[in-house]
């Protein structure tokens, strides 16, 4: 029966890449920003700011499925997978606009007041609210989700933007950009609670439950912030590279994902330690990103290049680079060679110069 089995194979049974892998780079239009994915339907949804429309992308072929055009400058999108709607803050239309997340039809557009800029939102499925954050107004927008109405106005300050939700509390946390503050309320009663000063240039707050932490990105100094979500005390400040302005959480609670916009970059941050573990080359001008709990693939939409970068296994570093020689990067010691025509010596400095170009075959 021997001849039933193929021959056994030299060398190792498998190889195991340790690190992660940029996969697929879909072109999806002018100034994607925020990222909202559905694992269980196959599909992103991605609000491209400067085409103002929503853009569905296939999570397994990597190409858009369609686009539906919303109110003017959407920066964020959320889902509500109960209704299986999505909502857009349209930032130069005072609106927020709901989808289909199916079919791309328009349910509704809803009001949140006169020059109000509204830049942010946040999602509280269990209250079956939605929250957004109106920039110039200094106020939040409370919109019941499934009568697609607005159901009350909470003061917030000014450069009100990014909203997260603890669930477990009911508590809401938005990002007063230019107040330099958050603003806690109540998500069920819709009362203001506290102020925290978080220092200047917050742009986006992201809960984690499961590590018992809130995140607030500082844009202007490089730094993220890490709070109690039981006490709401500042912890720490962690370091990640140049103005990060979207993050989100593993499912698992253990990794943050910072999007670097003026670096092109995403730091993978400990969420015990607060340490970041490594970077990942994305595209320019990452604005956002979200895990696809179905693979723990991470999608960073980049704003700058009109593409969503896809990341195989974010939570390894990148591939390592091929060893150098130990003499690459050290000066060049001194030399002369006599020219083969002249007779005249050429010098190191000439040829670190690039005034002479020396054959080392022919004048070996």
């Amino acid at each position: 029966m021997a001849g039933d089995f193929p021959p056994p194979h030299s060398g190792p049974a498998c190889r195991v890449e340790w690190a992660h892998r940029v996969v697929a780079e879909p072109w999806l239009g002018a100034g994607p920003e925020a990222v909202a994915v559905d694992s269980a339907a196959r599909r992103a949804y991605v609000a491209c700011s400067r085409d103002n429309a929503v853009v569905a992308v296939d999570l397994d072929r990597w190409v858009p499925v369609w686009r539906a055009g919303v109110g003017r400058e959407p920066i964020p999108v959320v889902l509500d997978l109960p209704r299986r709607r999505l909502f857009t803050a349209d930032a130069r239309s005072d609106t927020v606009t709901v989808l289909d997340a199916d079919t791309a039809d328009r349910v509704a557009q809803i009001t949140v007041g006169q020059d109000a800029y509204p830049a942010g939102l946040g999602h509280d499925p269990a209250r079956r609210r939605v929250f957004c954050g109106n920039t110039a107004a200094g106020t939040i927008t409370a919109i019941d989700a499934d009568r697609l109405e607005v159901i009350g106005v909470i003061p917030a300050e000014i450069g009100a933007g990014s909203i997260a939700v603890d669930e477990q509390r009911g508590r809401g946390y938005c990002a007063n950009f230019m107040a330099g503050s958050l603003t806690v309320f109540d998500t069920e009663t819709l009362r203001p609670l506290r102020r925290i000063a978080v220092g200047e240039g917050p742009c986006k707050t992201v809960a984690n439950p499961t590590a018992g932490h809130l995140y607030v990105a500082g844009s202007l100094h490089s730094t993220v912030l890490r709070l109690s979500l039981a006490t709401g005390r500042p912890l720490d400040d962690m370091r990640v590279e140049r103005a990060p302005v979207g993050m989100c959480v593993s499912p698992d609670g253990g990794r943050l994902y910072v999007c670097n916009r003026g670096a092109g970059t995403v730091s993978a941050l400990d969420a015990a330690s607060g340490a970041e573990t490594h970077r990942i080359t994305v595209g320019h001008g990452p604005g956002d990103c979200h895990i696809d709990a179905a693979t723990g693939r991470l999608l960073v939409s980049n704003a700058g290049s009109g593409t969503l970068t896809v990341v195989d296994r974010p939570w390894l570093p990148g591939p390592v680079r091929p060893q150098t020689h130990p003499a690459v990067g050290r000066r060049i010691p001194h030399f002369a060679l006599p020219d083969a025509r002249t007779g005249q010596e050429r010098t190191t400095r000439e040829w670190a110069e690039k005034k002479y170009v020396i054959n080392f075959f022919a004048s070996w």
